[in-house]
This record gives C-alpha cells, sequence and structure tokens, in this order.
C-alpha cells in the first residue's frame, strides 16, 4: 500500500507529507492484522476499575535524565532505521528534525508573540522563564527531578523524551539491557501506546488538567485557540514507531486509528466535564470559564449575515453562551455503534448539559458527573470495540447525515467531523474497501475540500461547510 497524506488546518501540506510518509508502510502491511487482533492485557485507567491511572510524567517521582540518555548512535540516535532491531533506532533523529515537539515548542516562547502575550498577562517572568509556558512547551519537571550533572537535562530541548515517556532514572539501565515494556512501566516508562493513557497524556497539554490548564485569559491575551484530535496528531507527532507484530508480540497495544479516535473523544469529554467539576477552573469571576464555551456564540461579525444556526439537539435559541461540545457529538457517534441505549442516553444528557450550563435550568454539576460516570464505563468497551468494514460504513454514513442535517452548525463541530472523516476515509483504504484511485480521488477531491472548510475559523462558513459534507455523502455512498 502507498503512503498516507493528511491534511490539516495550519499546517503545510509538505510539512504533513514529510511527518505522515516515515514508516507507513510498515503500518499499513501489519494494519489488517492489527485491525482484527485484541490486546488480551489491557489496563483499564478509571477510577471505577479500581485501578490507578499512570502519573502524567511531570508530575511523577522519577529524575529526567534529559534528552543525552537517549541519543546514543546505538540506542535512538541513529541516522537511519536499523532493520535487524525490533525498534528502529533512529528515534531521537526524527524527533531532533521533524518533531515540533523538539524543533517549535520551546523556541516558539521566545518570539515577539509569546513575549507579547506574557506582557498583555503581567507576568514577571519571560515566557521561556516562566512555568505557566513551560509546563507544556517544554519538559519541565520541579528543578530537584531534573539531572543536572554534565549539563545533561536541558529544558531548552523542548518537549523531550522524557516529557512523554517518563523520567528515566530506573527504567533506562534496565531498558537498555533489554529489559520487558511490562517490567519498564514498572521501573517509571509512561505507557505511551496505552489509548486511554496517550488521551490523558496529550490532552494534559493540548487542552489542559488541573495543574496547568489554557483559559479564557490566557487566550484573551493572545494564545492560539487549541485544537486536538487523538489518532490524527498521533500520526502528525511524526510516527517514530512502527506498531507490527513484533510490536504487540512485546506487550503493546495498537489500535487502529478509529478505535484510537474514538477513545481520544471520550477522554476529552471526561477532561471538560472535570474542568466544568473543579472549582479552580470552573469560574471567571462572576463568568463560568468561557474557554469551555464555543468561541463563535460570542466571537462573530455581527452584521445581516450572522452566522448563528438552529441546532434542535440543544434545545438552546440564539444569543445563547453555548458549551464547546464538539468532543461530545463525536462521542455520541462512536458509541451509537458500540451500546445504543447509551448512546441515546448521552444524547440527553448532553442537551440537558446544555440548558443547565447556558440557562440555568437544572443541575450541571449533577449531569456532569453523571456523564464522567458513563465514560468510565465506556472505556474499557471502546477498547473492545472490533472496528470492521460494516462499522466504518455505519460511522462515516451517521457522521455525514447529522453534518448534513445541520448537527455540526458550530466551527469547533465542524472541525472535529472533518477530521474524524479524514481517519475513517483512510481507514476505507487500508481496509481494502476502496481501491488507490478512488482514494487518490477523495483526499484530493472532496475531503481536500472538507478540510479545507475548517482551514480557518474566521473565514468559516457554516453553508459551505454543510455543502462539502454533502458532496462528501454523495461519494462515499456508493461504496
Amino acid at each position: 500500500m502507498k503512503r498516507r497524506e493528511l491534511i490539516l488546518r495550519d499546517e503545510p501540506r509538505d510539512d504533513l507529507t514529510q511527518h505522515c510518509a516515515r514508516n507507513r508502510e510498515g503500518r499499513v502491511r501489519a494494519l489488517a492484522h492489527l485491525l482484527a487482533m485484541l490486546v488480551a492485557a489491557s489496563v483499564l485507567l478509571t477510577e471505577a476499575a479500581g485501578a490507578e491511572p499512570p502519573v502524567i510524567p511531570q508530575y511523577a517521582k522519577d529524575k529526567h535524565e534529559g534528552v543525552s540518555s537517549c541519543d546514543g548512535s546505538t540506542c535512538h540516535g541513529s541516522a537511519a532505521p536499523r532493520n535487524d532491531r525490533n525498534v528502529m533506532q533512529n528515534e531521537y533523529s526524527i524527533w531532533v528534525d521533524e518533531d515540533r515537539h523538539a524543533t517549535r515548542a520551546y523556541k516558539i516562547l521566545l518570539n515577539r508573540d509569546s513575549k507579547r502575550i506574557s506582557r498583555n498577562l503581567g507576568r514577571k517572568k519571560k515566557p521561556h522563564e516562566d512555568s505557566l509556558c513551560l509546563d507544556c512547551h517544554a519538559d519541565n519537571p520541579p528543578m530537584n527531578m531534573r539531572r543536572t550533572e554534565n549539563n545533561a537535562f536541558r529544558i531548552d530541548d523542548g518537549i523531550g523524551c522524557e516529557g512523554c515517556h517518563g523520567g528515566a532514572e530506573r527504567y533506562l539501565r534496565p531498558h537498555d539491557s533489554g529489559s520487558s515494556h511490562a517490567k519498564n512501566i514498572e521501573l517509571g516508562l509512561y505507557p505511551t501506546d496505552e489509548p486511554v493513557a496517550r488521551a490523558r497524556l496529550c490532552l494534559s497539554c493540548h487542552f489542559g488538567d488541573r495543574k496547568k490548564f489554557v483559559d479564557h485569559r490566557l487566550m484573551g491575551a493572545g494564545h492560539p485557540r487549541q485544537s486536538f484530535e487523538l489518532a490524527l496528531f498521533s500520526i502528525l507527532q511524526p510516527y517514530h514507531w512502527e506498531p507490527d507484530q513484533d510490536y504487540t508480540k512485546r506487550g503493546k497495544q495498537a489500535p487502529n486509528d478509529v478505535k484510537l479516535w474514538a477513545i481520544g473523544q471520550a477522554v476529552a469529554v471526561d477532561e471538560v466535564l472535570d474542568a466544568m467539576l473543579d472549582p479552580n477552573r470552573n469560574r471567571l469571576g462572576i463568568f463560568p470559564e468561557l474557554v469551555l464555551y464555543d468561541c463563535q456564540a460570542c466571537h462573530h461579525t455581527i452584521d445581516k449575515q450572522r452566522r448563528w444556526r438552529p441546532r434542535k439537539s440543544t434545545g438552546l435559541g440564539p444569543g445563547v453562551v453555548r458549551l464547546n461540545d464538539a468532543n461530545f457529538l463525536m462521542l455520541v457517534q462512536a458509541v451509537a455503534l458500540v451500546d445504543p441505549g447509551t448512546s441515546k442516553k448521552l444524547r440527553a444528557d448532553l442537551r440537558t448539559l446544555h440548558q443547565a450550563t447556558s440557562e440555568g435550568r437544572g443541575s450541571s454539576e449533577k449531569t456532569a458527573k453523571a456523564i464522567r460516570s458513563k465514560i468510565a464505563k465506556l472505556l474499557p468497551r471502546l477498547e473492545k470495540w472490533k472496528v470492521d468494514a460494516k462499522v466504518l460504513r455505519k460511522l462515516s454514513k451517521n457522521i455525514l447525515t447529522a453534518a448534513v442535517d445541520g448537527e455540526y452548525t458550530d466551527y469547533a463541530g465542524s472541525e472535529q467531523a472533518a477530521m474524524a472523516l479524514q481517519s475513517i476515509v483512510y481507514s476505507y483504504y487500508a481496509e481494502s474497501m476502496i481501491d488507490d484511485a478512488t482514494y487518490d480521488s477523495l483526499e484530493q477531491g472532496e475531503l481536500s475540500k472538507l478540510l479545507g472548510t475548517v482551514e480557518d475559523p474566521d473565514t468559516w462558513n457554516p453553508d459551505r461547510a454543510k455543502k462539502a459534507f454533502k458532496s462528501l455523502q454523495a461519494k462515499l455512498s456508493g461504496i
């Protein structure tokens, strides 16, 4: 199979092709095997199951040894992939050359825009010295959790290996000696292969958690709008691992894109609700924390062609500050194929939540807790979900029908639906439901046009988006 190409808002096309091309052939060769394979050992990361979720690396108790502990040519610093090893061993090279976690995350704090944001907030420290910024733009553990000998740990490395994989103090040497994946996790390696754990880790920066959070004040000062979808962003990392049969034999999970997408949506909803329930994050003076609401409910031009469109599912009229429910909208589509009854209940809960948070009807706290309880029970079911051709057809049909019916009249909803359909269309190809020519036609035609409609929230037009969804719907209907 050929390589996968992706389009995403604010990303240069050539850059994306370079990011996504690496090792995609190997991934696709293994995909048919992996789609059918149920990983037996699954760590359930919910309190409802009685297990403690892994601690985000920044907050864990293992010292960070620094990127230099991983970059040796016989470790992960090879100039080219090693085909005679279980891992490619050029992971550091990919990270330093291509990954924006390294090349951009820290350096962006040195530019004029970051300094302006800091001034607007009245911060005393410069952005590259301020934990408010470093907590997400670098690997920023406490000072006593950094290996300082020989300048091993460097904050200006950005989001280095241990920012995602955990402080290497205990697992580094056993890992270098060939210890098992399970043993490495026991010694502090963060289980990024587990989809729920990966979602929690990524969202801790791409949305926030109880210790760091991009709130409305920060956005008002000039911080860019947060946009994230787990499956797509995992590919854009760029890929520095190959989930082949050897990968799973070593005890790692390799969920397909659509399953990863569904789990990412569930965790994102859970994190949004956690922010709503957190007394330190859910208020902005007398106002609610506005970053949890749909930006364009307020930020739109006031003219004759206003962008507001009715959405029957919310029960709300115009002029109301409405929750950003984009992740909720995607979650109910996934759950409808796993547990239709629960999906119906979630839709009712979402309507109740909208009315409670926007009009004061009912208890938003009670509803948020009820939804979180449902998600805790759904996560293990989503981890076991078998995504096949029948599921893909039904999922794409349902999302497109909702789009054409006007369910995604908000920019964020259309954006999440477009990103979901991008992964679904590729899965059509990976499942041999479409051939090379059809995939290329969709990717360069209808899908490209759809993604173009969500390229910029300032120029987004709901009618143009609806037309693009309808065009893709017509093209997929015969497949």
